[in-house]
């Protein structure tokens, strides 16, 4: 399947801390560009063809384009390198906006939990919930010149710096002991792996409903532990080919093998480059990507990471 694309170039880059540089982005051909609302991202396409996900993060008041901040990575895999040696005035092919990790309208409350680059939707967040909701954002780096957009939240912000594990364990858990009796708050967290696991196991100790927990993962969760990673038969219905994926064996590995083209970029169930329509079967969703509706019509999957609940899965490949 082929998403929209838009043509933008990058009108401005800003060092905003160590290692993270923000982008801004506007139509190259001077339209407005889409609409959008806080913990919505876009995906980015780069000179070298690699797709990565990244957050709209506008400082307050800028309008007129879309903001992204990336961080480079010591470990990338291509894609924050590529992005770090972006110029102004280059273009790049982006999605329209997608929003899986929207604010909650029926929260009196808003509590945000960001881990170091975690920290682009939860700004977007902070910046919407100004003046109409009460809200607090709690800031977690190892080093104060790490923690991006300081200058610009001021005071609104609670920065937690040089916590080892433990103390990060501690510190969340007193945050949401804090609020445990508090009805109608919700609380946000992105960030990375451990620390966001460290926010559940902080919201199950209080006993706080886990439905009032929203996150955003910069890869799809692992399948649980006892996951039955099966084998079945698969159907490319475009290309007239069928074969067996094995236990372990990820679909797209499958295609390629068999000479079936499905775009892919983080293969890790979060981009949703390698999205694909489901004619038959039923998808064992592993992905970090669709929404709860699109996985409950059975019509959608990403076969990066999922797999088949049953024998057979025919894709309109």
């Amino acid at each position: 399947m082929t998403q929209q694309t838009i043509k933008v170039s990058i009108r401005g880059i800003r060092i905003e801390a160590e290692h993270i540089r923000s982008f801004e982005l506007v139509a190259t051909d001077g339209a407005a560009l889409p609409a959008w609302q806080a913990g919505a991202h876009v995906q980015v396409t780069l000179p070298n063809s690699i797709q990565r996900a990244y957050s709209l993060c506008n400082h307050l008041g800028e309008h007129s384009g879309y903001r992204i901040a990336v961080k480079l990575e010591a470990q990338s895999r291509g894609g924050s390198r590529a992005m770090h040696a972006l110029q102004v005035g280059q273009t790049l092919q982006i999605s329209a906006p997608r929003n899986l990790f929207e604010l909650d309208p029926s929260a009196q409350r808003h509590v945000l939990l960001a881990g170091g680059i975690g920290i682009t939707p939860l700004y977007a967040m902070c910046n919407a919930l100004q003046g109409m909701a009460a809200c607090e954002l709690h800031y977690f780096v190892r080093h104060p010149d790490q923690a991006a957009f300081l200058d610009r939240l001021g005071d609104q912000v609670v920065l937690h710096t040089g916590l080892d594990a433990a103390h990060t364990e501690r510190t969340l858990a007193d945050l949401v002991a804090h609020h445990a009796d508090a009805p109608r708050t919700t609380f946000y967290t992105c960030g990375p792996s451990p620390f966001m696991a460290a926010v559940e196991t902080a919201l199950r100790t209080a006993k706080f409903p886990i439905e009032r927990l929203r996150s955003e993962r910069f890869s799809a969760e692992p399948p649980a532990p006892g996951y039955r990673n099966n084998a079945f038969h698969i159907v490319f219905a475009k290309s007239g080919i069928e074969a067996d994926v094995p236990p372990g064996i990820p679909i797209i590995q499958v295609a390629r093998e068999c000479g079936v083209d499905i775009p892919t970029s983080c293969e890790q169930g979060v981009c949703g480059a390698c999205l694909s329509e489901v004619l038959e079967g039923a998808p064992d969703h592993l992905d970090a990507y669709l929404s709860d509706a699109e996985r409950t019509s059975g019509k959608l999957m990403l076969p990066c990471v999922s797999r088949c609940t049953g024998k057979t899965l025919v894709l309109n490949r």
